[in-house]
């Protein structure tokens, strides 16, 4: 493929057409491991890979179509941990490397959260009516003016701290249904109940100032005010992630990180190549998550090093004050679909490797079922 790139480069016309066709047969055949972190998007993914050969991107193509096939496991040396070390392509559009992208606004939020007392917390879904002649940018703009009218209002009625992630959705009669949804930290002494028909008026008189009609705004309570949280697993991978100890951490837990959600479930209804090239190009250069208040600031982390999280344990473990950052001895595996297909045949180093890994997965997760689907297929 490499060879091809550069004979594309000198002009060659057949090097074109022989490097899509390469491109397109390896979109085409999803491995196990790739359907455990992309779930059943082959044909959107496919159909991406078309338009991105169609633009020229081949390089671009060629990472998203072998995303996830790179992607290593490792067991700890003398001690229970494992990591999956992850090759990705970097797309916003891709499955999976778009819940990746939110991994740093959850962890913001988790240091928050684990660092002092909160307030009451809601999950609020902020929507406007769908146009089936716009396009995906115009969506987007048109929900942004309403979002400037609302945003004074929502600080005016005691919003300590937000997030918020804008979803996509191609909806089967056409259009594009752009929203958003936010999760949102009251002051101390707000109550959310109180402030919610307030919310919905405020998003309503927004969208009437930018010419849109009024249209329902979902609000539901996630916890109540209390003390910081103690199990909150803010550094893990959005794959994979371990569950708080308690019923508050994890409803606060799972409302995060299903918000965070990447495109998987939002591409459903994208089947033409215009588009998934809309959609694709739409969200290359958008800023998909936000934060407001307080969790805009960043808080050192404990220690004083930040921890990086991959599956399951870090890669690294933060350092101790007064003392030399540790280092967690790490053996290599094997690429994930080669410790699939080992454990399936009785390696005991791979079968160690996917049963830690479906150990510390959640069982709310989509791609934690589908590991353990696989899993249950070679019997482990």
């Amino acid at each position: 493929m490499d060879e091809l790139e550069a004979q594309i480069a000198n002009g060659s016309t057949f090097a074109a057409c022989t490097l899509r066709a390469l491109i397109c047969e390896v979109a085409a055949k999803c491995t196990k491991w790739q359907w455990i972190i992309h779930g059943d998007t082959i044909e959107y993914r496919k159909t991406v890979v078309r338009w991105l050969c169609m633009e020229g991107k081949y390089k671009l193509a060629r990472r998203f179509a072998m995303c996830g096939r790179g992607d290593a496991g490792f067991n700890e040396y003398a001690g229970p941990g494992m990591k999956v070390v992850p090759m990705g392509c970097g797309a916003r559009f891709c499955p999976r490397c778009s819940r990746r992208f939110g991994r740093r606004f959850l962890s913001r939020v988790g240091k928050h959260l684990t660092s002092k007392a909160h307030g009451e917390i809601w999950h609020v879904v902020l929507t406007q009516r769908v146009d089936v002649e716009e396009t995906l940018g115009e969506a987007k703009g048109r929900f942004e003016k309403s979002w400037k009218r609302f945003y004074p209002g929502l600080r005016r009625m005691g919003m300590r701290s937000a997030l918020c992630t804008y979803h996509v959705t191609r909806t089967a009669h056409g259009g594009w249904h752009y929203h958003c949804h936010v999760v949102v930290e009251w002051d101390e002494g707000v109550q959310g109940e109180a402030v919610a028909s307030a919310v919905d008026l405020a998003w309503h008189r927004s969208m009437g100032a930018s010419g849109e009609g009024s249209m329902a705004v979902f609000c539901r309570r996630v916890c109540e005010a209390g003390a910081a949280l103690v199990g909150f697993q803010a550094g893990s991978q959005l794959e994979f992630w371990s569950e708080g100890p308690d019923a508050v951490e994890v409803a606060l837990q799972y409302a995060v990180r299903d918000v965070l959600q990447g495109v998987e479930k939002w591409i459903s209804g994208i089947g033409s190549v215009e588009d998934a090239g809309s959609f694709a190009e739409a969200l290359t250069h958008a800023k998909l998550h936000r934060l407001y208040g307080e969790w805009r600031k960043e808080l050192p982390a404990e220690g004083g090093a930040e921890s990086v999280g991959l599956v399951g344990d870090d890669a690294k473990v933060g350092a101790v004050k007064g003392k030399k950052k540790e280092q967690k001895a790490w053996e290599l595996v094997g690429r994930m679909d080669e410790v699939l297909w080992r454990a399936r045949g009785g390696d005991a180093a791979a079968r160690t490797c996917v049963s830690r890994l479906i150990a510390k997965s959640s069982s709310r997760g989509a791609v934690a079922s589908r590991l353990k689907a696989v899993a249950r297929a070679i019997a482990i």
